[in-house]
């Protein structure tokens, strides 16, 4: 547990009785109630501003996880009548606040805390350290020595404005925004994992497909149809690209019991899918109205499966497979992997997407408009916007209730 502020010291002197602590520097330490009875046997380190998480004096407790001893501990430090319960995302936002971190790296410590996968978690780690802020920052202080230049002429006759090289300067600006907004449009699926649902009428082979690309048996098999009632799920990373695959019951229209809402349930997963591998039993092709069932997730790869029974189709748009003696599970997979980015988004956060593609609307408008000769501070105008929009990122002047609701998100810890 942590606790930070300027009274911190005194804190530590109240519940282990010690004096003096040595900076950054972890020590046995017995956490005591007033009375002098132990409390717990705890570790304690103590890390003096400015050079904290927080930017303020601050400690770290390191007590056993039982959750009454938490609570006893959480007791003692509360009773010394110094300290208060941390809200959501406090140490953060004070970090923030004492310039330790900037905004989109304070968003970072938090997307890794909720990163939903590994590459999720990769994404978040690149934010938090820095790599977004830097990129910002670096296109902020070119939009600002254009504006300079432009502002510049207006108090002095002399100063050239630069207009002549203003529309490749902002052609250059669009594209390294450009470069910066790259598969963003698909970074919440690499964050949070790509929830892929395996659909198909009863005995089309879902199952034996789940398993080959699991590479081990985890759905039961049988030659009856309707075996699968329960949703299985299991997480597979491939290429980089996390996928949550949910193995679901067959589909159609006459069921009953307990299929019946195995197959509700399918339905359900399958409406929330980012990718739907729609699996078809080769030998017996498409069935009449099998089409409706298409089109549910966000992207379907329709599967012929069983492939080994009939001549694959040649430039049908379908991948062919056989589950039962995997073959074409590489091609599958590689079809799969090919639909999301290979490269990790350098963008994930909505508030960050939007506000890069708000200051490239505002240099796109401010291009036109040079190119349409016209005036000095019309394009200042535009050239300012932008350049308030990237700073917004990193939380320049940010307001209070923007910081509220960011952090707002955290858990208490962080």
């Amino acid at each position: 547990m942590r606790i930070s502020g300027p009274r911190t010291g005194e804190i530590l002197t109240a519940i282990t009785g010690r004096e003096t602590w040595p900076a950054h520097v972890q020590m046995p330490a017995s956490l005591r109630d007033r009375t002098g009875r132990v409390v717990e046997k705890a570790m304690a380190v103590f890390h003096p501003a400015p050079r904290s998480y927080t930017g303020e004096d601050l400690s770290e407790l390191g007590c056993h996880g039982n959750p009454l001893i938490v609570d006893s501990v959480m007791e003692l430090i509360r009773g010394t009548g110094l300290a208060r319960l941390a809200e959501k995302g406090e140490f953060t936002r004070r970090a923030f606040l004492n310039g330790k971190i900037d905004l989109a790296q304070a968003e970072g410590v938090g997307a890794l805390v909720s990163a939903g996968s590994a590459p999720g978690a990769d994404m978040a780690r690149s934010l938090l350290e820095g790599g977004l802020s830097g990129d910002v920052g670096a296109l902020a202080d070119e939009i600002q020595v254009l504006l300079s230049s432009i502002e510049a002429s207006f108090i002095l006759d002399e100063a050239d404005p630069g207009l002549d090289s203003l529309p490749s300067s902002l052609d250059a600006l669009l594209g390294e925004i450009d470069g910066l907004l790259e598969g963003a449009s698909e970074a919440s699926r690499i964050y949070s994992g790509v929830v892929t649902t395996i659909a198909g009428l009863p005995n089309a082979g879902k199952s034996s497909l789940f398993n080959a690309i699991l590479g081990y048996p985890r759905a039961i098999v049988h030659h009856e149809g309707g075996t699968t009632r329960d949703i299985l799920r299991e997480r597979l990373e491939i290429s980089g690209v996390d996928f949550i695959f949910h193995d679901t019951a067959g589909i159609r229209t006459a069921s009953s019991g307990p299929e019946e809402i195995g197959i509700q349930n399918t339905m359900e997963i399958l409406k929330k899918s980012h990718l739907v591998l729609y699996v078809v039993d080769a030998s017996a092709g498409f069935s009449p109205g099998e089409e409706q069932w298409l089109n549910l997730g966000e992207k379907t790869l329709i599967v012929m499966n069983k492939a080994d029974l009939v001549e694959a189709g040649q430039g049908d748009g379908h991948v062919w497979v056989s589950a039962k003696y995997g073959l074409g599970i590489e091609g599958l997979l590689e079809a799969m992997t090919s639909l999301f980015p290979q490269d990790l988004p350098r963008v994930f956060l909505e508030r960050h997407a939007y506000l890069l593609a708000r200051a490239r609307e505002d240099l796109a408008h401010c291009l036109e408009s040079a190119r349409r000769g016209m005036t000095p501070d019309a394009l200042s105008m535009d050239l300012g916007a932008a350049l308030r929009s990237l700073r917004d990122i990193t939380g320049e002047d940010a307001p209070a209730d923007l910081l509220d609701d960011i952090f707002s998100r955290f858990c208490v810890g962080k």
